[in-house]
């Protein structure tokens, strides 16, 4: 998974987390106080204060999201109905298609997201669609043995960070459902071929799975030094272009590492 969340397989995407409306607002209205009450000159307020400020909110968001508080919850009754009706259109596509729907949650997390669990029939293919209000993506993703999972993601947000070694991530964008779902299928060839073997995840799992996964994941990204500027930094140079390449191209490229055949 990759979550926006979720780039852990994660399927988190953090950078949404700094897009958030709310966080747009505090930073306004800090920074409107730093320029009444300081009188700062402008070379100042642009070069240290903006960047100190982002760089806090960006802790802050992070600290939140991931917090180990978060808690995966019923999908709220009210206020949420278009997010709902548009995750139920694609679901009637899924499930016309061999998908079982397994699971709809929400988590309350900057964006928060309502997340709709997917598993291709008799396949282990899981496929998570998140909807974060403004924005919304898909992952499909399968685990396989010796710790190793294979996510394909619709979006480039999915891979703005570094992965841990055996948590893999190819990138197609502007495809359906059905055409990544056969990238991912292509991909699941390959591994196999280089001695994974997949390994399902039962159906009472998925929560704790999933949760343990988001929290691996901003785990890892807070061992870099400096990581909130590091983080600021993937964002603005698109590092999840990386990843747009398929499995076999990353492998071939050197950019991924497999166990010995």
């Amino acid at each position: 998974m990759t979550f926006a969340f979720l780039d852990k397989q994660t399927n988190i995407h953090t950078l949404r987390i700094m897009k958030s409306w709310m966080w747009s607002v505090l930073v306004f209205a800090l920074t409107l106080i730093v320029i009444i009450f300081l009188d700062l000159p402008l070379w100042i307020y642009l070069l240290i204060v903006v960047p100190i400020l982002i760089i806090v909110f960006t802790i802050g968001s992070i600290t939140y999201s991931f917090r180990k508080s978060l808690q995966i919850k019923a999908v709220p009754k009210s206020g949420y109905d278009k997010r709902i009706k548009e995750l139920n259109i694609d679901t009637r596509i899924l499930e016309n298609n061999g998908f079982d729907k397994w699971h709809e949650f929400y988590m309350k997390m900057i964006p928060d997201s309502v997340i709709y669990v997917f598993k291709k029939q008799e396949e282990s293919i899981y496929l998570c669609l998140y909807h974060f209000g403004s924005k919304r993506s898909c992952d499909i993703f399968t685990r396989y043995n010796d710790d190793y999972t294979l996510t394909t993601c619709n979006t480039i947000d999915g891979g703005m960070t570094p992965r841990p070694d055996k948590s893999l991530l190819q990138i197609i964008t502007r495809v359906s459902y059905l055409e990544q779902l056969e990238i991912h299928r292509k991909a699941n060839t390959f591994l196999m071929n280089k001695g994974l073997r997949y390994f399902d995840i039962p159906k009472q799992e998925f929560n704790s799975y999933f949760l343990k996964c988001i929290h691996e994941y901003a785990d890892h990204v807070r061992r870099f030094p400096f990581w909130p500027v590091l983080l600021i930094y993937w964002t603005i140079t698109k590092r999840g272009r990386v990843f747009c390449k398929e499995i076999e191209r990353q492998y071939q490229e050197g950019l991924i590492e497999l166990p010995k055949e």
